[in-house]
């Protein structure tokens, strides 16, 4: 144990106590008992106080070692986790008692894996961090030392490779000099192994219709070999070719003419005949190519024909794809200036790719436009999609021909096997599809594996909120068996009293046979109908398909979950509302547009169209006899959309196909649903260093209107780091957390609070340093060590060594000199007031003398007036006062009352004379 001061200085107060103190003493001329008692006690409170200031400790050795192990998990170290695991191990072996250790593991973003703890167990495995595509040891450094409690013994040990693509170790490891902290370092090198990496793909950021474009290839290869080269466009092949590599660096090139305009995204891949590390085999490009606007049109059987050849006649470029072949990445729908949907069903669409072309419109000004048909709008199950939100159309009808009784139930397959993405959004699709129903409806949720389980009773529904949240708790169970929950849904239906009565069956997985013919039969006779929907690859759907066959309903296989809510709000919607109105009837145009100027010679009969509701910012251009709109128009963002809510091909639509003006009035709605601004002219530059991006933007015309830039990445999720600062007049910089992907950059100038001007633009992020095979990087894991009183550890025995100095904890003992002083205080001041009088008792011996003062009584003294004599001469002496002798009580006699009146008497004489004197 050992005692130190915090703060010396503070001793220097001492000078100024001295002094008053001294002053203190030379005032006081007679010195009696008191004041030596306030002289001692002032000394004492000085000195507590002064003590107290200076914030003694008291110093005890703090045993053991707190040692973090900080390990690299980045892509650069994949091949030797197994060691780093066994070097952990073997250095836990060696640690005392009293040592303790802790796992943090770091790739881009560090991780607490296992807490302080001084147990002596094997760790048998460690969980994977994300973003293991960047090396960032600055940061895992910062958090290892930071979670080390500052009065202990610290050691951190760094299991890494050296290979650092963000942060600066070096620096950071310099912060820690006023701290107890080691840092080792333990080298691991991973295996050298034969590859081929694709290094560089290039071809020119712009281009025009019909010109040939150049592609440029680089490879990087450490053994000889053979490879096969695929460049695609939009999953279409380009170029596949069988090419030699040698070892090095190789270099190829090709050129390809490109047809067609728009924004086309190029992927070259490698297949090599020999090659561990298959993640640095893919690189993309970008090429703008200038010319006539291009459209995509998504059709199922043929519904858009009509539309098409009118298109074509007109000389657009149209794309016809049927919904199986749409794009999955955000890059394949800015290829095209707009998109056109005739009666595309929801459920053919994933959710990712309603998201792609929700961002294409509103981020990037794609426009985009939706007919009727009877998979289309609320009977194609948009109902809550990304779709729904860009057109200017509500799919639900709010109180029109809803079904005056209706039931539905949901059977739904919670076997284990559902795990996941498809349970969560099963349950959530059944969540919506209650949104979609009135409170007097009648709704019923099972849940099932081996046996039935009621989630939602089937009954009216009375509170939405509450069953909705219900349906969303509904946990996971064992294996999988159909026809319990099946029967059971189709008894309670059996017995209702409803106009409408409908199940939907959902699952994954097989099942045993059952009497299904039979319940379906009696449903059939009771008016249950029954809808199947099998989700993958190993559900039944031989079974489902002919359950839904027998039901009368519909049979919906699919293998991309996020298909599961447009399914089931597209049943629940053909369950509860009527929504095709076939009415044959002349609709009404409104005047004042101008579309509306190609109704001046009349306006076309209109047979049946789908109910939907105007959206109260959208423009209504056509409407029918019921006011529900025909033709409508919106701004959604940049982008334009238009709903048509009838047909296309004559059976719905009526008079339209044949009608004159029928091929220039889809050239205008094309035309108004094309990006509607100037596009700007922007000088663009893009870098990548250390798995951050940047971009530097300069406007070449109106350097002062303000510019808003945006990034979104492939699969049109918004970049929400990638923040726009402005450098200069016009200039303007962007830098995010980049993996290997491709990025666009939206571009939009405004001008008093307007959109002017928009451009697009894009960069693409080649795949991470971290799958490049480098050596350790001995140079930078030295200079880390050395800053930080720590060492290369070669034998894992040597992580828990002697620390290499002592190091104390310290404890404040400043408080019980604070207090000591405050109550001294205090008796000074009670003595400075009162004196010393009510401690006399305490000086006084026990025994006799204390026997002598509770006996003996002080006589009590009188003054006695004495006369003076009738003549008294000026020069008359005073009489003399004899002086009393020292009074002394006796030690055992008592004074008789003859003798203290005697002394009374004697004592008033005294008086009398002295007052004589004075007069």
């Amino acid at each position: 144990m050992e005692f130190q001061i915090e703060h010396p200085l503070m001793l220097l107060f001492l000078i100024p106590v001295l002094y008053s103190l001294v002053l203190f003493w030379r005032k006081k001329k007679k010195k009696q008992k008191k004041e030596y008692v306030i002289f001692s006690l002032r000394s004492i409170i000085y000195l507590m106080l002064i003590l107290g200031l200076c914030m003694p400790s008291l110093l005890s050795p703090v045993k053991g070692t707190h040692t973090v192990f900080l390990v690299d998990q980045s892509d650069s170290v994949k091949r030797v986790e197994s060691e780093i695991l066994s070097s952990i191990n073997e250095a836990i072996k060696q640690k005392k008692e009293e040592d303790s250790y802790s796992i943090v593991t770091f790739s881009e973003k560090p991780k607490l894996e296992r807490s302080f703890t001084n147990q002596q167990e094997t760790v048998q495995q460690i969980s994977i961090n994300d973003s293991p595509q960047f090396t960032n040891m600055e940061e895992g450094l910062k958090f290892a030392a930071n979670y080390i409690p500052e009065d202990r013994k610290g050691r951190i040990v760094l299991l890494t490779d050296g290979v650092e693509t963000n942060g600066n170790s070096a620096k950071q490891s310099t912060f820690f000099s006023g701290r107890n902290l080691e840092l080792d370092a333990m080298a691991f090198q991973p295996p050298f192994v034969e590859d081929v990496s694709l290094q560089s793909f290039h071809t020119p950021q712009s281009s025009f219709e019909g010109e040939a474009v150049p592609f440029l290839v680089g490879l990087e290869a450490n053994v000889d070999t053979t490879a096969t080269l695929h460049i695609t466009q939009n999953n279409e092949t380009l170029i596949k070719e069988e090419i030699i590599v040698s070892k090095g660096t190789n270099n190829y090139s090709y050129s390809i003419p490109l047809a067609d305009p728009g924004l086309y995204t190029f992927k070259a891949e490698i297949f090599p005949s020999q090659d561990k590390i298959v993640e640095n085999n893919i690189s993309h490009s970008l090429t703008q190519v200038s010319g006539q606007p291009k459209i995509l049109m998504v059709d199922q059987d043929g519904a858009g024909d009509n539309v098409f050849r009118a298109l074509d006649a007109s000389g657009w470029k149209v794309d016809r794809i049927h919904p199986s072949l749409l794009p999955t990445t955000l890059s394949g729908f800015l290829a095209y200036e707009s998109i056109i949907f005739h009666n595309v069903s929801g459920h053919l669409l994933s959710g990712t790719q309603m998201e792609l072309i929700e961002t294409a419109v509103r981020d990037f000004g794609v426009g985009f436009t939706m007919t009727g048909g009877n998979e289309s709008y609320g009977l194609g199950g948009y109902f809550q999609t990304p779709i729904e939100k860009i057109l200017p159309v509500d799919m639900d009808v709010k109180g029109k021909k809803e079904i005056p009784s209706l039931g539905l139930i949901i059977v739904l397959d919670r076997s284990g096997s559902m795990m996941g993405e498809k349970f969560e959004l099963a349950k959530e699709a059944a969540a919506r599809s209650v949104e979609l129903l009135k409170e007097e409806d009648t709704f019923g949720f099972i849940a099932f594996d081996t046996e039935p389980w009621t989630v939602v009773e089937t009954q009216p529904i009375k509170n939405k909120e509450e069953v909705i949240e219900t349906i969303r708790s509904t946990a996971l169970g064992g294996g999988t068996d159909i026809f319990p929950a099946l029967n059971q849904a189709y008894e309670q239906l059996n017995e209702m009293e409803l106009k409408r009565k409908h199940i939907i069956l959902l699952t994954d997985g097989q099942s045993n046979d059952g009497p299904y013919e039979e319940i379906i039969e009696e449903g059939l006779t009771n008016n249950v109908t029954l809808s199947t929907v099998a989700i993958g690859g190993d559900a039944d759907t031989s079974l489902l398909e002919e359950l839904a066959e027998m039901g009368t309903g519909r049979f919906y296989e699919v293998y991309e979950a996020s298909s599961v809510p447009s399914i089931l709000s597209r049943e629940t919607a053909l369950t509860t509302k009527t929504y095709i109105e076939d009415n044959p009837h002349v609709p009404t145009v409104f005047a004042g547009y101008d579309w509306s100027k190609r109704f001046e010679n009349g306006i076309p009969f209109l047979n049946t169209y789908i109910a939907t509701t105007l959206k109260s910012r959208a423009e209504q251009i056509i409407s029918s006899e019921k006011e529900d709109p025909i033709l409508a128009r919106m701004n959604y963002g940049l982008g334009r959309t238009i709903a048509w809510t009838s047909d296309v091909s004559g059976a719905w639509s009526g008079g339209f196909p044949s009608w004159d003006e029928w091929t220039a009035f889809w050239n205008e709605m094309v035309t108004w649903s094309l990006p509607s601004y100037e596009q700007g002219a922007y000088d663009i530059s893009t870098s990548v260093n250390g798995g951050r991006a940047s971009i530097q933007v300069e406007a070449i015309d109106d350097m002062l209107k303000p510019v808003t830039i945006s990034v979104s990445n492939n699969k049109g999720q918004i970049i929400e780091d990638a923040k726009s600062k402005m450098v200069g007049p016009g200039q303007y910089e962007v830098e995010f957390s980049a993996i290997p992907d491709i990025y666009f950059l939206n571009i939009t100038q405004e001008e008093e609070g307007e959109v002017v001007s928009t451009f697009t633009s894009g960069m693409v992020v080649p795949f991470s340093t971290e799958f490049e095979q480098r050596p350790v990087n001995m140079d930078l894991l030295e200079t880390i060590t050395a800053n930080q009183n720590g060492k290369i550890v070669k034998d894992p025995k040597e992580v828990f060594r002697p620390y290499h100095k002592n190091v104390y904890q310290s404890q404040t003992v400043w408080l019980p000199f604070i207090i000591i002083a405050f109550f001294l205080l205090i008796l000074e001041i009670f003595i400075r007031r009162f004196g010393l009088s009510p401690f006399g008792s305490w000086n006084k011996k026990k025994g006799e003398k204390a026997e002598v003062d509770k006996k003996w009584k002080a006589p009590v003294i009188q003054r006695k007036t004495v006369k003076p004599k009738a003549k008294q001469t000026a020069n008359r002496e005073e009489p003399k006062v004899e002086k009393l002798k020292e009074f002394k009580p006796p030690e055992e006699k008592e004074q008789t009352p003859k003798e203290t009146k005697a002394t009374e008497d004697r004592m008033n004489q005294l008086l009398k004379a002295k007052n004589r004197k004075r007069r």
